[in-house]
């Protein structure tokens, strides 16, 4: 092929459905030294095009010596990181040959109109099924006078790919050009009865180009970074993807201020090893302090864009960056190829012990609260898939202590009686505020869980649910925002309240809570959490500021219920929605079966 000097080339490759909407958004913000060295590989026009979790590529190369350019392509350092991140988000199909990533297709038909190269034209992609019996190459007769009727719909080029099962065209009309008796003529010509289906355009080179001619845009992530990993490169390479990279990190004592633990890295050490990473423009050390430690380095960078994960994002930081006009964006945590979803927390540990969420209920597991009235507490089990922050609400010290106890998971056993062995190593005698038996029942015991207390520590009955139906019904409507953990100095026990009313109202409330979930009500349920939250507001009434009640207030017309994880005074919202919230986090319940 080093003699040709024009080729078209078509290939096809599944992308798998939960990665989609990343694709797209990381094809709009193609790394600079990618699109630098597919022009200088002459590769002058490609386009990836999407349609029910198959991409087809349409590549027109100009070079004289294809498979050097292609050899330079393949060897390139920068090419060789982005395709890092799009590979594990794509999956081969079984017709690829043996040294294929994407799947090469037969060029059947092609067409090239004597139109101006300098006319302005739009592509197109359509996918079409077509019978075993197309022939192996198309007469020339096929089309008829291509040339006519090309001229008079606006048609530049025309291109169609023949694969194992279906058809992919590619063609080129003149802005505003009507190619409905194209596409006729095309289905008439395959004698098929099946109507063409658009496929959605998710790359085109020439889109990048006046892209390119700009001035890069200055990028900002902020975090800890502590104990470098596989992880964190993923995400601040993706991030690059949108400019120059600027990375800030929290100084040590901020991060024991916030996480309950100082990095097993100091702040010179994380700062080394992330001006290392050749994606990194520059790292700098926050000098603030609290959750938003990095606002005067926002003022020095002045970046165009904000980017963060998922449990990394918060209200707080949106609202920063609306107020200072700078895009923000949330990122999924996508690995790299081949390797594992890492988190510091999995580094340092590796532990499967899980966290815990009370659904409502809490603060009757409290002999002082449920001596008032009796009731109960909901909680379910959560698989450590989430970096969740300390201090939170979601039994991170009681984790601590199952870990000093059990080390990396909870032993086999009488489930009943170890969660009994961890609220004792947690709570020895002398204890002065005893830590509720819901926390630990809430992290050993899998499932959903029904704890009712009448005046005692211990639950007088324990009701747990394994249904998965409901399992995954409340997966798939419970979202976590982000509001950052506790401070050091809060205390959810000053200006209590705490009357047989108000008892009686927290009980009332987690009741409803577990006859909606049992029927699966969405509506119901989100009255019955949010009915159970206030319920504890009204007895412990610094569980919020005005500043949490202000975040809440963002979601109320997209959930239909919400409260804060554990005690509150930080951590969690969580809410109610039978529709995705932009930003939030999904949980992952432990299940019986992983024990």
């Amino acid at each position: 092929m080093s003699n040709e000097s024009h080729i078209s080339l078509g290939s096809i490759i599944g992308l798998r459905k939960e990665f989609e909407e990343q694709y797209i958004l990381l094809h709009k913000h193609t790394f600079p030294g990618v699109l630098n060295r597919i022009s200088l590989s002459n590769i002058t026009d490609y386009s990836i095009f999407l349609h029910n979790g198959i991409l087809f590529s349409h590549m027109v190369y100009n070079g004289t010596d294809y498979d050097a350019d292609m050899k330079a392509l393949g060897t390139d350092k920068t090419t060789r990181e982005w395709w890092k991140l799009t590979d594990t988000m794509q999956q081969p199909l079984d017709s690829r040959k043996d040294n294929e990533w994407w799947s090469g297709i037969n060029l059947w038909f092609s067409y090239q109109s004597p139109i101006p190269a300098t006319s302005t034209v739009i592509r197109h992609a359509y996918t079409l099924p077509v019978s075993s019996g197309l022939e192996a190459t198309v007469p020339n007769d096929h089309f008829g006078d291509i040339d006519f009727w090309g001229t008079t719909y606006g048609l530049k080029n025309l291109r169609i790919f023949k694969g194992v099962k279906d058809v992919y065209i590619y063609f080129e009309t003149l802005k505003d050009s009507e190619h409905t008796f194209l596409l006729e003529i095309i289905t008439r010509v395959l004698k098929t009865d099946k109507a063409p289906i658009e496929m959605t355009e998710v790359f085109h080179t020439e889109a990048h180009n006046s892209v390119q001619a700009q001035p890069n845009k200055k990028v900002f992530v902020t975090g800890c970074f502590d104990m470098l990993h596989s992880g964190h490169v993923a995400f601040l390479q993706e991030a690059a993807g949108y400019g120059d990279l600027y990375v800030s990190i929290g100084v040590d004592e901020n991060v024991y201020n916030l996480k309950g633990r100082y990095p097993v890295n100091t702040q010179n050490e994380r700062k080394y090893m992330i001006d290392a990473l050749a994606c990194v423009k520059s790292c700098i050390v926050n000098s603030g302090w609290g959750i938003i430690d990095f606002e005067k380095e926002l003022e020095i960078v002045k970046p165009d864009v904000f980017v963060v994960n998922e449990d990394g994002h918060t209200p707080s930081k949106q609202v920063l960056c609306e107020e200072m006009g700078i895009e923000y964006h949330i990122l999924k945590r996508i690995p790299h190829a081949d390797l594992p979803v890492r988190s510091t927390t999995m580094l340092r540990t590796e532990c499967t012990i899980p966290f815990r969420i009370d659904l409502a209920g809490g603060w009757l597991d409290q002999p002082y609260v449920s001596t008032h009235f009796p009731g109960s507490v909901i909680t379910i089990s959560i698989e450590p898939t989430i970096e969740f922050n300390d201090r939170s609400g979601m039994s991170s010290s009681t984790r601590r202590k199952a870990i000093e106890l059990w080390r990396n998971e909870i032993p086999h056993g009488d489930a009943e009686h170890l969660a009994k062995m961890l609220f004792s190593f947690e709570n020895p005698p002398g204890t002065q505020h005893v830590s509720g038996s819901q926390d630990s029942l809430g992290i050993v015991l899998p499932g959903l869980n029904k704890l009712d207390y009448k005046g005692n520590y211990w639950p007088e009955k324990i009701n747990t649910l394994h249904e998965e139906d409901v399992l995954s019904w409340l997966e798939q409507n419970l979202y976590l925002v982000t509001l950052g953990p506790r401070i050091g100095s809060y205390s959810p026990l000053e200006n209590t309240n705490i009357t047989p009313a108000g008892a009686k109202a927290l009980s009332d409330s987690t009741e409803d809570c577990w006859e909606s979930i049992l029927k699966k009500d969405i509506r119901a349920f989100g009255n019955a959490f949010r009915n159970s939250f206030e319920a504890q507001i009204a007895m412990f009434p610094n569980m919020v500021d005005n500043d949490i009640l202000q975040t809440i207030e963002q979601f109320k017309d997209k959930a239909k219920g919400w409260k804060l994880s554990g005690a509150g005074g930080g951590g969690y919202i969580i809410l109610v929605s039978d529709s995705p919230i932009e930003g939030a986090m999904q949980i992952k319940i432990r299940r019986k079966y992983n024990l």
